[in-house]
């Protein structure tokens, strides 16, 4: 009796799974054309869309673009890219400035052309530090957790403004020293040239 029981269950998980499977919708093969969210078309691959490209003319998209696509090198891992129109307004402070009454004094430069500045125990941002290029990070800022993360892949967020689009990027730490060029690679696949 226990094992016809046992085996009952187990086919009814095999069923649900099987229907979970088969209900899933279809990835595209094929690149994915995303038209109204910049001011041309951009074409992307299917693979890099993180939800089904179906609804991709609304005003978001999220990606999981490789690193290497970004960069043209070997870099493993995944930027994750949430891509949205901009808001029309005038430009934000820069982030040293809007972050400015959080961070300590202290600026270490990193040989990457960052600067490292760290937030003060007690404000909103303890544990993390921030990364800023330029100077005050108007072309580049990160800010980045500096103890154990749930998500080590997705430990730095960033957000650039690439023509008419704000992205939010999330991604690994250790591909800091590549900002310029993971910035480069979207500024490629988002920017207003075709």
């Amino acid at each position: 009796m226990l094992g016809g029981a046992l085996g009952l269950l187990g086919v009814l998980a095999l069923t649900g799974l099987a229907a979970t499977w088969l209900a899933r919708p279809p990835k595209p093969a094929g690149p994915v054309v995303v038209g109204t969210l910049a001011p041309r078309p951009v074409v992307l691959p299917a693979a890099w869309f993180v939800r089904p490209a179906a609804g991709t003319d609304g005003g978001r998209i999220d990606l999981a673009i490789p690193w290497s696509e970004l960069t043209g090198s070997a870099l493993p891992g995944l930027m994750r890219v949430t891509a949205t129109r901009a808001p029309e307004t005038e430009a934000p402070l820069s982030p040293a400035r809007r972050y400015a009454r959080f961070l300590t004094a202290e600026a270490q430069p990193l040989p990457e052309g960052l600067m490292r500045r760290r937030f003060r125990a007690g404000t909103p941002f303890e544990g993390e530090d921030l990364y800023l290029a330029e100077g005050e990070g108007g072309r580049f800022a990160a800010r980045c957790t500096t103890g154990p993360s749930p998500e080590p892949e997705a430990a730095c967020l960033s957000e650039v403004r690439i023509g008419a689009l704000s992205l939010r990027l999330r991604f690994s730490p250790e591909r800091l020293p590549a900002w310029s060029a993971g910035l480069a690679g979207l500024e490629r696949l988002f920017g207003s040239e075709p």
